[in-house]
């Protein structure tokens, strides 16, 4: 072999070298969750997916189609298959990963006569050894990539089988089952067909679901990235890339935004299975540094709620996802420049060990009953049943608490309207004589421990002058015996409130 020849091998042997390097950190950011992965389709160059960003520098949002899957026609692609079972076809076997590659010849050889004099010399042939054991220990470094490779493909394998069986598993305890496991294995499913339907890398951040079947709603909570301080590339032909303008970059975002919300709500609309709630809410959560002040900050820049019904209806491949936002009365931050949180219109507070079951109490009471002179318990349970009646069609959702000696907070309402909606106390006081303004200022305090939007008493007897004062101004209603009267008659219950006769049957007591 020619001095010539001699530096072809090596240069091949040293981009062999190189080849290798580029796998190994391909294996290390590999990431195979069953329905989606980065490994290629065919012997692409490595080159396209380091500058798409997708796989070790996850700086641009692309927003380009994918020239290699043409059925991805936006930024992200809305469901067409809504079946259970289609979520168990869309677990894609994980594609096998491109073989290594082989090896250069071993030939180190210099024929003598072709050999120039400089190189005949003794530090010449110990260069020739070093390159031996160089090229001999790529070898064995190619022979371990592929036992590798040969393990990971193993591994991903057990992740699409295991995931089929957990998809079957939830799916048939929705079926059957009427307590909190189907409602915990619904939300599992939206989650798995959130992940089963293509969202590019960098879209795929945190996301949850909730399903409560008490209140009827699905919860779904997803993070959006925030690309104040990031550059957008629209186009990439590979050797320029193009990025957006400032006026460019706020709209696609912004319709980003908008499409991932629609989307998410209409998955959870279409996968309700077994029917357990009738509007979804999606919350989205977004992670920033505040511009005045340089800390992190974090909080909820954009709600949605909208009927179950409604949401399968949508025409997704015709509708603007910015309009479809707006027209469903979307709440969101008002610049995704310099973000700020905003009160979503739904929050679920699972933790909340306070929430009992309500009781039917009207059922159980005598046309003409004297409220004044019932059990406390009882005239909070009724209290809170007055109030389902009065925004039944609103979809608002009243719980009772737990019964205590100090009873701060007696029912906790949530309204998802975006204009008055949030969160509301309200306090049951049966009494037979006025509240006093200690009371009033008691509920205050709660509201806002509690968080809380308004705070609602409502009271069998009446409020003296300094209660109504200390009340003014503040988000705080008082409801007294005679209201409470007119509220119930609106929904056809006829009772009475009579103190005098109260206080002789209780002894005197409140």
């Amino acid at each position: 072999m020619g001095y010539s020849a001699d530096r072809k091998l090596k240069d091949a042997w040293r981009d062999y070298d190189s080849w290798l390097k580029d796998y190994e950190r391909f294996l290390e950011c590999l990431r195979y969750d069953g329905f989606d992965s980065c490994v290629p389709i065919d012997n692409m160059s490595w080159r396209y997916f380091y500058v798409l960003g997708q796989i070790n520098r996850p700086k641009y949002l692309f927003v380009q189609e994918d020239p290699n899957r043409p059925d991805y026609q936006k930024l992200f692609t809305l469901p067409r298959e809504y079946d259970i079972s289609a979520i168990e076809s869309l677990v894609r076997q994980p594609p096998p990963l491109p073989p290594v590659r082989a090896h250069p010849r071993m030939q180190l050889d210099v024929s003598e006569h072709e050999r120039p004099e400089c190189l005949k010399e003794p530090w010449f042939i110990k260069i020739l050894a070093a390159q031996e054991s160089e090229r001999i220990s790529l070898i064995k470094k190619a022979d371990d990539l592929r036992r590798k490779i040969d393990a990971v493909s193993a591994a991903n394998q057990r992740i699409a089988e295991n995931l089929r069986e957990e998809i079957a598993r939830h799916a048939d305890i929705v079926r059957h089952s009427k307590g909190k496991d189907g409602e915990l294995s619904n939300a599992a499913i939206i989650k798995y067909a959130n992940q089963a339907h293509y969202l590019p890398k960098f879209l795929r951040n945190k996301y949850d679901a909730v399903v409560d079947r008490d209140s009827r709603i699905a919860l779904i909570e997803f993070e959006f990235p925030d690309y104040k301080n990031e550059a957008i590339v629209t186009n990439h032909d590979g050797r320029k890339i193009k990025y957006a303008s400032e006026s460019q970059k706020k709209k696609l975002v912004q319709v980003c935004l908008h499409s991932l919300i629609i989307r998410s709500a209409v998955i959870a609309a279409n996968f309700n299975t077994g029917n357990l709630y009738d509007s979804v809410v999606v919350n989205v959560t977004q992670k920033w540094f505040d511009a005045a002040t340089g800390q992190p900050r974090n909080g909820i820049i954009a709600t949605l709620q909208a009927p179950v019904d409604y949401l399968r209806q949508l025409s997704m491949a015709k509708l603007d996802p910015t309009v479809c936002f707006r027209h469903l009365k979307g709440i969101a931050t008002p610049s995704l420049d310099n973000a700020t949180p905003i009160r979503p219109i739904f929050v679920m507070n699972r933790n909340d060990d306070r929430i009992v079951s309500g009781r039917d109490v009207d059922n159980s009471l005598d046309p003409g009953a004297n409220l004044a002179a019932m059990e406390w318990e009882d005239f909070e349970h009724l209290v809170a049943q007055l109030f389902e009646w009065e925004f039944a069609k609103n979809a608002i959702e009243v719980k009772v608490t737990r019964a205590s000696r100090d009873r701060g907070v007696d029912a906790i309402l949530f309204d998802p309207d975006p204009l008055r909606g949030g969160k509301y106390i309200l306090q049951a006081k049966r009494y037979t004589r006025t509240v006093d303004v200690a009371s009033v200022r008691d509920l205050y305090g709660t509201v806002i421990n509690e968080g809380a939007n308004r705070g609602i008493l409502i009271t069998t007897s009446g409020y003296g002058p300094d209660a109504y004062e200390f009340a003014k101004d503040k988000p705080l209603s008082l409801v007294d015996g005679a209201n409470l009267l007119l509220m119930l008659q609106k929904h056809g219950k006829r009772y009475r409130i009579d103190l005098e006769e109260a206080r002789k049957l209780n002894g005197g007591d409140l």
